[in-house]
């Protein structure tokens, strides 16, 4: 379980970088996660297969309906988190923000009747959500599917939650089957999902039904031992008893202590080596199923690692020229922010202004705006007709005043818009209009002076 627990913080930690190469911040909880799939096992089998019960075996409890009454008919999600400070016999649910400590039976029993009310034959069923915490079961995300000879699963269901992701998958074959598992569809689905067998699991579960049985039994083992049909993909076996008699045990009490759970899985593996003589005793019981699981995960990850260091080494790269071009030495203070944030606007501003005077890139469009249009447009002003003393006029008596011809202002608005000044370059016509401003100021200070009122005072 330790190893599953370290295996948890390494996918998170490959999730943050994963963030990080898709430019989103891992630290930000309101931005919308990239979900890991690196813990999520996909469960794959026909209808009695015994698939929920092996999903009961990994929780620690009987959650998920068994038998003919609780065939899966719809998706069905169990989040888990290991909370080690609970009851082995706890079970927390978790609704949104929420927590209500509920029982096995409850949960079983409410699963019941949704599954009752899902849709039949044609048509989805809604996925079926739990969160749940609790001290028995390994920090994963278990996902039973309804049964492969169901009507209402299809490949694209399947691969909704298998396909193109590093979810683990867990394809149940009961013992009795064992002779045929070559043929089963479960097995050809793992193959096109899984090709190379990376992240699938093989689990044959109720071996004490066949015990007994001498050629089944000797199929499980030559399955556990690697010695299977040659058609059949390379992937790890794993035994396990049926209808989850390891936790009926510990959950009727009849062991009677914290250390229940571990006891009843313990016999439960003693139960499984005396029947399966032959077969390695790592991969025999629940304990070896969860060893299993990590190891498969822990290849998954391995196999991912490479290119995402290589990716974050190339955005290191970026960040780390980045910052060069910004300076060498970070800044601490908001002095040194508005510091940078200056050099940077004049690093703007001469870039700009070179593109205006060489022309490059849009730069000859600004120019030809202030070169070319701007001064037709200018000419093409009526100017005669708006400055006409008439028109002035309208405009108000002490506007009128102004313009009045003793003033003299007439002559410096031709002057202004004369030809001369609209074709000179930009440098002389600021100089133009400096010498008309300051020009005009006399005028009208020498007409002040005359009527006793009070000068105006240039700051050239």
């Amino acid at each position: 379980m330790e190893a599953m627990e370290e295996l948890s913080q390494l996918s998170e930690s490959i999730r943050q970088a994963a963030s990080l190469l898709a430019d989103d911040d891992p630290s930000d909880d309101t931005a919308p996660r990239r979900p890991s799939t690196f813990l999520n096992a996909v469960v794959l089998g026909n209808v009695g297969s015994g698939k929920s019960a092996v999903l009961n075996s990994l929780i620690g409890h009987p959650v998920l309906p068994t038998g003919e009454n609780g065939a899966t008919r719809a998706p069905i999600v169990v989040d888990l988190q290991r909370e080690p400070g609970l009851s082995t016999k706890s079970i927390v649910l978790q609704i949104d923000s929420k927590s209500q400590q509920v029982s096995a039976s409850a949960l079983r029993h409410s699963l019941q009747d949704r599954l009752s009310k899902s849709v039949s034959g044609r048509g989805r069923s809604d996925e079926i959500l739990l969160k749940l915490r609790t001290s028995t079961a390994p920090p994963l995300k278990l996902i039973d599917l309804p049964g492969l000879d169901q009507r209402a699963v299809d490949d694209s269901m399947i691969n909704d939650y298998a396909g193109h992701n590093d979810a683990i998958l867990l394809v149940v074959i009961p013992a009795v089957q064992a002779a045929e598992v070559a043929s089963s569809r479960a097995i050809r689905l793992a193959k096109d999902i899984d090709p190379d067998g990376s992240r699938t699991i093989g689990i044959l579960s109720k071996i004490d039904q066949a015990d007994g049985d001498a050629k089944t039994i000797a199929c499980v083992q030559a399955l556990l031992l690697n010695k299977g049909p040659k058609n059949l993909p390379d992937i790890e076996w794993v035994a396990l008893v049926g209808q989850s008699v390891a936790i009926a045990s510990a959950q009727s009490g009849s062991v009677g202590s914290e250390n229940s759970l571990e006891t009843a899985w313990q016999a439960e593996a003693e139960t499984l080596k005396s029947i399966l003589t032959g077969a390695p005793h790592s991969k025999l019981g629940r304990v070896s199923l969860v060893s299993t699981i990590a190891k498969q995960i822990r290849k998954r990850m391995k196999v991912r690692l490479p290119n995402l260091l290589t990716g974050l080494q190339g955005k290191s790269q970026m960040v780390q020229a980045e910052l060069a071009r910004l300076g060498e030495s970070m800044v601490q203070s908001p002095e040194g922010t508005r510091a940078v944030a200056l050099e940077l606007c004049r690093e703007f501003e001469d870039k700009f202004l070179a593109h205006i005077t060489s022309g490059e890139g849009s730069g000859w469009k600004i120019v030809a705006s202030f070169e070319g249009k701007f001064p037709d447009r200018i000419k093409q002003l009526p100017l005669d007709r708006h400055f006409d003393l008439n028109n002035v006029k309208r405009v108000g008596p002490t506007f009128t005043y102004k313009i009045h011809s003793g003033s003299n202002f007439l002559p410096f608005i031709k002057k202004f818009y004369s030809l001369d000044f609209l074709d000179c370059p930009g440098s002389r016509r600021l100089s133009t209009i400096f010498d008309i401003s300051r020009e005009r100021v006399e005028v009208i200070n020498k007409n002040s002076t005359r009527h006793g009122k009070g000068a105006i005072t240039t700051m050239c």
